[in-house]
């Protein structure tokens, strides 16, 4: 069947929008084989989740020790753009190498955003042209590093937003699907499907995605309430797995104070009505195209909104004009944000992501507009070559950053092939000493000691060699305090069991005379730290009542203090109350000096870890405590003598379990809930169940 002349100009518009960053991204399949950003967590974590399914453990639920002293990440994170990638892996019969899958469903998932532009703008009732032309807008957004839907979010030099650009393809399909359900009737069902796999993919985007349901159902409310809770209770039947660990685990999960503040609060009234009106949102660093298009668009909605039909127009200015108030965040709307369920823990500034959805579908009205008016007036190619020589200033600005993208990961790529052999042999060494490793902080001579331009604290989390580095994700209330590691204070070197410490030849030198030189290999110097291993044997002479707000101030006193060398802890009363009788501080207490030194009450004399099980021999010739060096979660088990015992919380937000004098066996375990495999299936059950009730509930 001929294709029809109106459509071949929308046609050729969104084959360019895709075929051109296809064929512009390319370098990204291999320049991505050594990431410096988030795709260094975002696969370690991949391959953590193959690894689990290979022997036979919880793929949704394990634990993760590479960063921050450990931690499930799966439980409490969005777990569907891994479970895509390792889903595939398995499905091709693992024929391609893990790396090679995770790179291509990145790339596909940035190269395609395009379409789904197209298809939500066409659900949205947009027209083709006016649906192409967003196709065409999206791969040229720029901003400033906001974070948003631009390329550079996603590309190898920008911010590594994996799990982001895989939930921008559902964000775009739930709000077109959505916005049909709720005015029709039907697809109610898959509506909540999207939203739901939508939170599974972004929990914020999940949120935004919800959010702008309800504002389409507000804009009319007579499109009747049960629309709206069908495709709600269909979307929580899909997340709930998810979602209940987040508000079980709530009360341990940390609100890192390292994040900039307006991570959390957003940018402002006055920061953003700014780059709104210079450009900044879309057009950054260049003529403001694609604002003027969609102040274009808004215009012509507002216009056309005069007589309060209910247009796709006037629903899409509607929509962004909430969502720029939205971004405004905090610093306008305090505790009003409450109102709309954005909790303290909610990035606002990912708002810039609905934000530009919408200016993007504005932009792409307006100019669809200036289309159709000069081609009635003029030859129809004119509209064509005045398209071209806009977009021209706009294609020039994304090819610079793409080519810009392209050199530097080229140079990286061969510096880190080169220096392979290396860090093969370091990180050997590493491995067979066991422990953690050290090799600088993010916000030290960590940042700065570089193979090509990967930093080698990526290079050892890649590896899966458990180390104090950048804080990749931090979750456990642990994650902010492993900032404040002194490389110069010996007792902060077993506490967190560092055993080998690997830094470049400026470096090693200056470093503290008890960390013994070890080998040296190309630019990388490795030096033996007193560990000690992943067991202590350490008193607890007080306890401290805490929340997750209040944790970090008396932690850190406590990591500064005398009591670290002398194995001296705090019991946290946050997962469980102390012993009767134990002394008591107050959360602002100063700690109180601790008597003449005594010997440990213990010796650990073995221990070894085998499948996420960790075992220690300890002979103690009084009662005390044995310390497991890792963060504190309630799925910990642990048995003394092959007996169960409680285990407490203790400062630093590690867990610890008493122990009486004698010589004992002592081993602690992630126990993954493996409830949630049920929870999972009867939501999943109930959902597709709900694709069958439809019909009958809601009656064409």
């Amino acid at each position: 069947m001929p294709l029809r002349r109106d459509l071949l100009p929308p046609a050729i518009l969104l084959a360019l929008a895709v075929l051109v960053p296809a064929i512009a991204l390319v370098p990204e399949l291999s320049i991505g084989r050594y990431d410096l950003n988030d795709n260094v967590a975002h696969f370690a974590i991949i391959e953590r989740m193959a690894q689990t399914i290979e022997t036979g453990g919880n793929p949704i639920d394990f634990w993760v020790p590479e960063w921050t002293f450990g931690y499930p990440v799966p439980r409490t994170y969005q777990l569907l753009p891994y479970g895509l990638v390792v889903g595939l892996y398995f499905a091709l019969a693992k024929s391609l190498p893990l790396l090679t899958v995770f790179l291509w469903t990145k790339y596909l998932a940035i190269v395609t955003i395009p379409l789904s532009f197209f298809a939500a703008a066409r659900w949205l009732g947009l027209s083709n042209t006016t649906a192409a032309i967003a196709a065409v807008f999206s791969p040229l957004l720029a901003t400033n590093g906001l974070y948003g839907l631009e390329i550079s979010s996603f590309l190898w030099a920008g911010g590594g937003l994996y799990t982001q650009a895989v939930a921008v393809h559902f964000l775009l399909a739930a709000i077109g699907v959505g916005y049909g359900a709720l005015r029709t009737g039907r697809h109610l069902t898959l509506a909540g499907l999207l939203i739901g796999l939508l939170l599974l993919s972004h929990f914020v985007y999940g949120y935004f995605g919800a959010l702008t349901l309800v504002l389409f159902y507000l804009i009319n409310p007579a499109r009747r309430f049960v629309r709206l809770a069908w495709i709600g209770g269909v979307s929580f039947l899909i997340s709930v797995f998810e979602i209940i660990p987040v508000i079980t685990d709530g009360a341990t999960l940390n609100r890192s104070r390292w994040e900039p503040v307006w991570k959390w609060d957003s940018f402002g009234a006055q920061q953003v009505l700014e780059w709104l009106a210079t450009g900044a949102l879309l057009d950054f660093g260049r003529w403001p195209i694609l604002t003027l298009f969609a102040f274009l668009g808004a215009a012509i909605a507002a216009w056309n909104a005069r007589d309060r039909r209910d247009t796709p127009e006037r629903t899409i200015l509607i929509a962004a004009v909430f969502w720029i108030l939205f971004f405004f965040g905090r610093p306008v709307w305090g505790p009003l944000m409450l109102l709309l369920g954005a909790t303290s823990d909610l990035h606002i500034h990912r708002a810039i992501g609905p934000v530009q959805v919408f200016l993007v579908l504005l932009a792409a009205s307006g100019a669809a507009a200036i289309w159709a008016a000069v081609a009635k007036r003029t030859h129809p190619a004119l509209p064509a070559l005045a398209a071209a020589l806009l977009l021209a200033p706009m294609i020039q600005e994304r090819n610079v950053a793409v080519e810009n993208n392209r050199a530097w990961g080229v140079r990286n790529l061969a510096a880190n092939q080169a220096a392979q052999p290396d860090i093969d042999h370091v990180f050997q060494i590493a491995n067979a000493v066991g422990g953690r490793a050290y090799a600088g902080l993010g916000a030290n001579w960590g940042v700065q000691f570089k193979v090509g331009d990967v930093p080698v604290y990526a290079r050892l989390g890649r590896a899966h060699i458990p180390a104090l580095s950048y804080l990749y994700h931090a979750m456990p209330l642990t994650s902010d305090l492993m900032v404040r590691f002194d490389e110069r204070n010996l007792a902060h070197y077993r506490l967190f069991n560092i055993r080998t410490v690997i830094a470049p030849p400026h470096i090693a030198p200056q470093l503290p005379r008890f960390l013994l030189p070890g080998t040296a290999s190309g630019t990388l110097h490795v030096l033996q730290a007193p560990g000690g291993g992943y067991f202590d044997s350490i008193d607890i002479p007080a306890a401290v009542p805490l929340t997750r707000d209040n944790f970090y101030p008396i932690n850190d006193r406590w990591l500064q203090s005398e009591w670290v060398g002398r194995r001296q802890h705090l019991w946290i009363e946050l997962p469980s109350p102390a012993p009767p009788g134990m002394p008591r501080l107050t959360p602002e207490s100063a700690l109180p000096p601790l008597p003449a030194p005594a010997p440990p009450p213990g010796e650990i004399t073995g221990e070894k870890e085998t499948a996420g099980r960790w075992e220690s021999t300890l002979n103690a010739t009084r009662a005390g405590f044995v310390l497991l060096k890792m963060s504190w979660h309630q799925n910990w088990r642990a048995s003394v003598d092959g007996q169960p015992v409680p285990i407490a919380m203790v400062s630093p937000g590690f867990p610890a379990v008493a122990v009486p004098a004698g010589t004992h066996q002592v081993a602690f375990q992630y126990q993954p809930d493996n409830s949630r495999y049920w929870v999972l299936a009867i939501g999943w059950l109930l959902a597709a169940a709900a694709f069958f009730l439809e019909r009958r509930a809601f009656p064409r």
